[in-house]
């Protein structure tokens, strides 16, 4: 994985890497220059390969992968990036590559299989003439534990929220598809509510000015990245996803896994996802007002709120839990060893 210092891909990475090995499947990971990451990942027991990807000269990326490839001599390598993908050679084993939000044929041409969580990505490959055999669709691994100890209380103060403000949490990349100016539009129908905007991008500081335009920012504490957010989800009265661009929407389940109610913009991922009025509420894509009651409604019945998150909590239990999802990656690294001579024992 080349991968930045933070963001979804590379935390998906990390709790596959950590779920593999409490499968006991022997690993290796290659990994951009991130002595966090790196540290975390040896604390579960993988080792990890720093690498200073991109280096100045490609040659030298494609060298250093592939020879490491060769020396641990895998039965299946991921290319959990479009970039590293096409810098494996072909050799004695299957190679299994991600789809990422655009489709690059091109980066992907040396994989045996593509995987993906989103239906949507899968379509593009097969549009692109890759047998449906070979595009395999898998949820993303959630988080492996909850940090219960992190109280709600002590989250909320940390944060400089007052413990009986109606608090709305969102999660996302700071980017133009983020949604967040229609969230801001709608905290300003809301005077009693206080917003929690975990992430980071390239756009945080538009972002602020917009809340600061939109009359909001006393009320909106953009806390940064966090890679454990089901704490900080589980804080909150109501859980608002407004991107307007989305066609996974892992924060529609990691709130499911927190027992919280949830808004969504009706986007690709969360429309798929969120069945109306029975694990969620969707709203038209960009409209702040009906956003805006939307959160208003939960806030104020209990019972409707209690059934969104006992309905969302019975969705994730039932489909994206940890016992759910890892066995089916177990299965498709069988699937894949299958395809090679009998030396491996998966």
């Amino acid at each position: 994985m080349s991968g930045a210092p933070f963001g979804g891909v590379e935390r998906q990475v990390e709790r596959l890497v950590g779920a593999l090995e409490q499968e006991r499947f022997v690993q290796r990971v290659m990994l951009r220059q991130n002595r966090a990451r790196a540290e975390r990942l040896a604390a579960i027991g993988a080792v990890a390969v720093e690498m200073s990807f991109p280096s100045r000269f490609a040659f030298l990326d494609r060298r250093k992968i592939n020879g490491e490839i060769r020396r641990f001599d895998p039965d299946i390598v991921v290319s959990w990036t479009p970039d590293t993908a096409a810098f494996v050679e072909k050799g004695a084993f299957i190679h299994l590559g991600r789809i990422g939000p655009t489709f690059d044929s091109g980066l992907l041409s040396r994989c045996d299989h593509l995987f993906t969580p989103s239906v949507s990505r899968a379509d593009r490959a097969m549009a692109a003439q890759w047998p449906a055999k070979r595009v395999h669709v898998l949820p993303h691994v959630p988080a492996l534990k909850f940090d219960e100890t992190k109280t709600a209380l002590a989250i909320r103060k940390k944060f400089y929220t007052p413990p009986n403000a109606k608090l709305i949490v969102t999660v996302a990349r700071l980017n133009e598809h983020s949604g967040l100016d229609v969230l801001f539009a709608a905290l300003s129908r809301l005077p009693e509510h206080y917003l929690w905007v975990v992430g980071d991008g390239e756009s945080r500081s538009l972002l602020e000015e917009k809340a600061h335009e939109a009359g909001v920012k006393p009320r909106t504490r953009f806390i940064g990245w966090h890679d454990d957010v089901t704490p900080i989800i589980a804080a909150s009265d109501v859980f608002v996803y407004p991107a307007t661009n989305e066609d996974v929407g892992d924060a529609v389940v990691e709130a499911w896994g927190a027992n919280v109610p949830i808004v969504a913009s009706d986007s690709l991922g969360p429309g798929l996802l969120i069945n109306h009025k029975e694990n969620g509420l969707l709203v038209p894509v960009g409209d702040a007002v009906s956003m805006a009651e939307a959160i208003k409604w939960i806030c104020r019945d209990g019972e409707l709120a209690k059934k969104l998150s006992e309905n969302g909590k019975l969705t994730y239990t039932k489909t994206f839990a940890a016992e759910k999802v890892v066995p089916q990656y177990r299965e498709l690294f069988k699937q894949l060893a299958s395809e090679l001579a009998p030396k491996m024992g998966i």
